[in-house]
């Protein structure tokens, strides 16, 4: 995800229940949520085990952005964290165009590179950028995106955005949300998120990612700060999905 630099004051205890550590401390975490992260190339080389063990209970990871680019850090993402049995997940950031199929590709390409599983979380397209499309062609390559990954993968994959950019680009439509597509929320600085959608159709949001700069035991500088809404991460899990 995109982050400009910003820091997060708030800090609490965290019991982490079912992350494989006793107790913790983060600094974004809060009593009846599951604390998780997301991460790509700009973490570099992270020490899984020391993140587990910090009490983080899931994370997802940048596979893919447009129709070829791959997270060369993704692989080894992958592989230590399903080694660790740390809830894992994997988004694509999009890079809409209005070349022939592009949705399309960009999502068989995401699919290839992510390698999802049924133990693995739900597939996220990160929507933060409409490359020059209007609302109405952003929208139904979102629609494209989602359903061709929905196709090959057998779940409906969530959608990572802002509460402005939803509102500014997509119109803040609630078809999405009306269709069983999950929300994973930007909202910084704030005691709680702004659901855009009319509080996504009613049913608020999945995921919020709270912090872009979070310190976490076993990654270095800065990492994006996530809670679920709730503890109970096998909701999001593939193989419950079907």
């Amino acid at each position: 995800m995109l982050r400009p630099i910003l820091l997060l004051a708030a800090s609490v205890f965290y019991l982490a229940g079912g992350s494989g550590a006793s107790a913790a401390t983060l600094s974004y975490a809060r009593a009846g949520h599951v604390a998780g992260i997301d991460v790509s190339h700009w973490q570099g080389h992270i020490r899984w085990a020391d993140v587990k063990n910090a009490g983080v209970g899931f994370a997802i990871a940048k596979a893919t952005e447009g129709q070829t680019f791959v997270d060369h850090r993704y692989a080894r993402n992958k592989s230590r964290a399903d080694h660790l049995g740390l809830a894992f997940g994997a988004y694509h950031f999009a890079s809409p165009d209005r070349s022939y199929r592009d949705a399309i590709r960009e999502a068989k390409h995401f699919v290839r590179t992510a390698s999802l599983a049924g133990r693995h979380l739900l597939p996220v397209l990160d929507l933060e950028r409409t490359g020059g499309l209007s609302r109405s062609e952003l929208i139904a390559w979102v629609r494209s995106w989602l359903r061709t990954v929905e196709s090959r993968v057998g779940v409906k994959p969530m959608i990572y955005t802002s509460p402005s950019f939803w509102k500014d680009r997509m119109g803040n439509t609630r078809w999405f949300a009306d269709n069983g597509y999950r929300l994973w929320v930007a909202h910084w600085y704030t005691s709680s998120p702004r659901v855009p959608a009319h509080n996504w159709g009613g049913r608020g949001w999945t995921l919020w990612q709270l912090t872009d700069c979070a310190k976490v035991k076993g990654i270095s500088g800065c990492v994006d700060g996530d809670l679920l809404n709730g503890t109970n991460m096998g909701r999001l899990r593939i193989k419950n999905n079907r």
